[in-house]
């Protein structure tokens, strides 16, 4: 196997390292009813599910990821589609273009302030998908050890 080949296998073991790892939070959130436990497990398996699609740094490639196309069954791309526009503009990044935020001047009687309204995210429909998540997941995850599989023939 030649470096590049090496390089792309490690980069698959690793991210079905990060899929385990958001199959097991889905089992711990489970195992909580409070939203204000919920709410950060859930976003940490929506970022840790999204990783291995975001782009990451190697030594022979400059951006590696998973290809929806070709690991994300087609019926479930919808929720994929989901997850990673809530990781990329809300959970794992700031943008303005998902917040939106909107700022008002009012006048006190010492000094005007500045309140601000913005768009937030709605967990709890997100919550209710969790089922879908998990099978998101695992259909994934054995797209990715099917093609460990083919780089361990090689090994």
């Amino acid at each position: 196997m030649n470096a590049d080949a090496f390089e792309r296998y490690c980069f698959l073991r690793l991210y079905a390292v990060d899929l385990d790892t958001a199959l097991h939070t889905i089992k711990v959130l489970r195992h909580y009813k409070r939203a204000d436990v919920q709410y950060p497990l859930l976003r940490d398996i929506a970022v840790t599910y999204v990783r291995p699609f975001s782009g990451n740094k190697g030594e022979h490639f400059q951006k590696d990821q998973l290809s929806t196309r070709k690991h994300v069954p087609k019926p479930m791309r919808e929720l994929h589609d989901e997850l990673v526009r809530a990781r990329m503009e809300q959970f794992a990044h700031t943008d303005l273009k998902f917040y939106r935020p909107k700022i008002a001047k009012f006048r006190g009687s010492r000094k005007p302030w500045f309140p601000m309204g913005f768009k937030g995210y709605d967990y709890g429909t997100l919550l209710k998908r969790l089922p879908q998540i998990e099978m998101l997941i695992r259909a994934v995850e054995s797209s990715v050890q099917a093609e460990i599989a083919n780089y361990e023939t090689t090994l």
